[in-house]
């Protein structure tokens, strides 16, 4: 792999094979959730109750397609370019199915941790994402060994919200664990989890212009920071070389501006679809640049894609 000069310079001769990616799932699968994996159809209860009627269902539904060909979206194909190039394992924190091998076969299924999702898990807990992974690993049919078995470099691009899932798990790992571990995400982990904070890599949104094909939104932010260092970088023995290579690779650059948006009601977010709707011919992605970028208002893509189907199904009963 190609190393620039100013680059190069930071790093020992020293270099070490990275091993093992790890990324988080995405909301997008490409495979029909099973019938019986779908979290909006789970009973309420305690973390331990909940995880363990899911694990049954696990058990019970037939794996259907290899987990790294089930999620969809760019920042899981960012991670899957970042592992091939790297010739390394890739494994997936799924809140479905725990940490997961992608060549392992798998059943579809609807589950997240995101707010206001109808197969949002916690809503069914009460309870944190952090209790709901500990629970799920001691359920889930479908735990990777890789942890055990890899012990080159671990290279993880999770969100902030997948990070502090994992967080009280990782950061008791065995020392010679944590020294190989590098941390993409656009947050530093909490001082909760100050055992992780060396492994944490400190790409901010200059990460731009620090390469081809690198620009992208947040929500992708830790895969691309992953694929810049997998396709740009060498991971040594050392995370503070590591992340001083991170740094020069960095220095210079200008973070491009961000727009200030005004933040709207869900309420207010479909009015301003339904005014617009044949603006953009209700095409979903043209809705969302046009508000974001046109009409500078605020909305998170999962917000957004659940008010766009509501306004959608409004749109088809005004048709009727």
């Amino acid at each position: 792999m190609e190393i620039s000069e100013k680059t190069a310079t930071t790093h020992p001769k020293a270099i070490a094979i990275v091993s093992l990616v790890i990324v988080m799932c995405s909301k997008r699968k490409r495979a029909v959730a099973d019938p019986l994996l779908i979290a909006g159809d789970l009973p309420v209860g305690d973390s331990k109750a909940v995880a363990a009627d899911w694990g049954r269902r696990l058990r019970q539904a037939a794996p259907a397609v290899k987990a790294g060909d089930l999620y969809a979206g760019r920042g899981f194909s960012e991670a899957t370019r970042a592992a091939a190039h790297l010739e390394a394992r890739l494994a997936i924190v799924s809140a479905g199915l725990g940490l997961v091998d992608a060549g392992t076969i798998v059943p579809a299924y609807s589950l997240t941790t995101v707010p206001r999702d109808p197969d949002n898990i916690l809503g069914k807990i009460g309870g944190s994402a952090r209790e709901w992974w500990k629970d799920l690993q001691s359920v889930s049919p479908y735990q990777s060994d890789a942890l055990a078995r890899d012990t080159g470099p671990i290279l993880a691009a999770l969100s902030a919200g997948y990070l502090a899932m994992v967080a009280d798990e990782w950061s008791r790992w065995p020392r010679e664990r944590l020294a190989r571990l590098r941390i993409f995400s656009k947050e530093k982990p909490s001082s909760a989890a100050a055992a992780l904070l060396p492994a944490w890599m400190p790409y901010d949104d200059r990460l731009d212009f620090a390469g081809p094909n690198l620009e992208g939104t947040q929500g992708d932010f830790a895969q691309r920071a992953l694929r810049h260092f997998a396709t740009s970088l060498r991971s040594t023995a050392s995370a503070q070389t590591d992340s001083d290579s991170v740094r020069v690779a960095l220095d210079g650059l200008s973070p491009r501006p961000r727009p200030v948006r005004i933040r709207r009601t869900d309420d207010e977010v479909i009015e301003l679809i339904h005014a617009h709707w044949d603006h953009v011919d209700g095409r979903s992605g043209l809705m969302l640049r046009h508000l974001r970028d046109t009409l500078g208002f605020a909305c998170e893509q999962g917000r957004f894609k659940t008010l766009f189907h509501k306004a959608a199904a409004s749109q088809r009963g005004r048709a009727a």
